[in-house]
C-alpha cells in the first residue's frame, strides 16, 4: 500500500515538473490573431440627381471605366444644348463682324487715300492759282496806272481788270475746294475710330463666345458625371442606394474592394513590436489551414491599447502595435473579414 502511494506521488511529482516545464520554458513563437481586410472605395456621384439605373449588385467583379450607373440626364442634356446654341450664335456674329470690319477697313483706307489725293491736287492748283492771282494784280495794277496817264487804251485796261477779277474768283474757288477736301479727308479718317469700336465690339464677341464656350464645356462635363464608372478593378461589396432615389453630390451608391489590394491586419503587443521591421516575411495560416507567406509593408508608430485595460490601476496597461501584411491572392483565397493567424518567431533565432 505505502508503495503504491509512493509511487503515485512519484508520477504526480513528474507530471508536475513536466507542466511547469511546457509553462515556464520560452516560447520560440507567438501567434497573433490578425484579419484580413483592405481599402474600400466608395463610389458617388458629383453632382445632385435621381438614380436611374443601377447595374450591378453585390458580388459582382467589374473593371475600371466600366459603367455601374446612370443619374438622369435629361436637365445636363438640356443645358448642353442651351450653351452650344449661345456657341453657335456667337460664332455667327463673330464672322458677320469679321467681315464687316473688313469691308469697313479697305474702305476706309481707300477712302482716305483717295481725301488725300483729292487734298493734294486740290493745294497744288490753289498754289498756282494764287500764283496766277499775284501775276493778274500786278498786270491789273499796272495797266490802271497806265490807263490813268492815257498811256494805254480803255480795252486793255478792261482786259486786266477782267483778267485779275477771274483770277480772283478761280483762287477763292480753290480754297473753298481745298477746305472741302480737308473735310472729306476729316470725314474719312473719323471711320478709323469706328472701325477701332467696330473691332473692341468685336472683341467682346469673341469673349462672350469664350464664356459660352466655357459654359457648355462645364455643362457637357456634368452631363458626363451623369455616367458613373468604376475607378478600379475589383468586386461590388455593398450596394447604398436603390434606383430611383435622389441622390447628393458624394453620396455613396456602391463601395468596390480590389481582391488584389488585400492584406492582414493584427495587433502586437509593444514587448515584440521591435523585433518586427518592414520586409519582413512572416507565415499566414488561413482557417482552411493554408499557410503562405505575408510581407511586412506596415507597423503602426501610434499604440492602442489592448481590448482589455486595467481599470484597478494596479497593473501596468498592455499596448499594442498595428501591423500590416501583404499575401499573394492570385488564388483568390483571402477574403474581407477572414481570419487569419500570424506566426511571430520570439526565440532566441528570432530575427532583432
Amino acid at each position: 500500500m505505502k508503495r503504491k502511494r509512493l509511487v503515485l506521488i512519484l508520477v504526480l511529482i513528474v507530471v508536475a515538473a513536466g507542466l511547469t516545464y511546457v509553462l515556464t520554458r520560452p516560447r520560440s513563437e507567438i501567434v497573433l490573431t490578425g484579419i484580413v481586410t483592405t481599402d474600400q472605395v466608395i463610389v458617388s456621384p458629383e453632382i445632385q440627381g435621381r438614380l436611374q439605373s443601377l447595374m450591378v449588385k453585390e458580388g459582382d467583379s467589374v473593371t475600371n471605366r466600366q459603367l455601374l450607373a446612370i443619374i438622369q440626364p435629361q436637365e445636363w442634356k438640356a443645358d448642353v444644348a442651351y450653351y452650344s446654341s449661345g456657341v453657335e450664335q456667337s460664332a455667327a456674329q463673330i464672322v458677320q463682324a469679321e467681315a464687316d470690319l473688313k469691308f469697313q477697313e479697305s474702305q476706309t483706307s481707300n477712302q482716305i487715300w483717295q481725301a488725300e489725293a483729292t487734298l493734294a491736287s486740290t493745294q497744288a492748283q490753289r498754289e498756282q492759282a494764287v500764283a496766277d492771282l499775284e501775276n493778274a494784280r500786278l498786270t491789273f495794277e499796272r495797266e490802271r496806272d497806265l490807263y490813268r496817264r492815257e498811256v494805254e487804251s480803255r480795252q486793255n485796261y478792261d482786259q486786266a481788270r477782267t483778267a485779275y477779277d477771274g483770277a480772283k474768283a478761280h483762287a477763292d474757288s480753290l480754297e473753298k475746294q481745298v477746305q472741302a477736301a480737308q473735310a472729306a479727308l476729316a470725314l474719312a479718317k473719323s471711320n478709323v475710330e469706328q472701325n477701332a469700336a467696330r473691332r473692341a465690339a468685336l472683341e467682346a464677341s469673341i469673349h462672350q463666345k469664350g464664356a459660352a464656350t466655357a459654359q457648355m464645356d462645364k455643362a457637357s462635363v456634368r452631363l458626363d458625371y451623369t455616367q458613373i464608372r468604376s475607378p478600379i478593378n475589383g468586386i461590388v461589396d455593398t450596394r447604398a442606394a436603390l434606383q430611383g432615389e435622389v441622390l447628393n453630390p458624394g453620396q455613396a451608391i456602391v463601395t468596390l474592394i480590389n481582391e488584389d489590394n488585400l492584406w492582414v491586419r493584427a495587433d502586437v503587443e509593444e514587448t515584440y513590436i521591435d523585433r518586427i521591421h518592414l520586409g519582413d516575411k512572416l507565415k499566414v495560416r488561413l482557417p482552411s489551414g493554408t499557410v503562405r507567406e505575408g510581407t511586412v509593408f506596415f507597423r503602426g508608430v501610434d499604440a492602442d491599447y489592448a481590448t482589455q485595460r486595467d481599470v484597478s490601476r494596479t497593473k501596468r496597461d498592455i499596448k499594442t502595435f498595428e501591423i500590416r501584411l501583404r499575401c499573394d491572392n492570385r488564388d483568390r483565397a483571402l477574403a474581407v473579414g477572414m481570419s487569419a493567424y500570424v506566426s511571430l518567431p520570439v526565440g532566441k533565432n528570432a530575427k532583432n
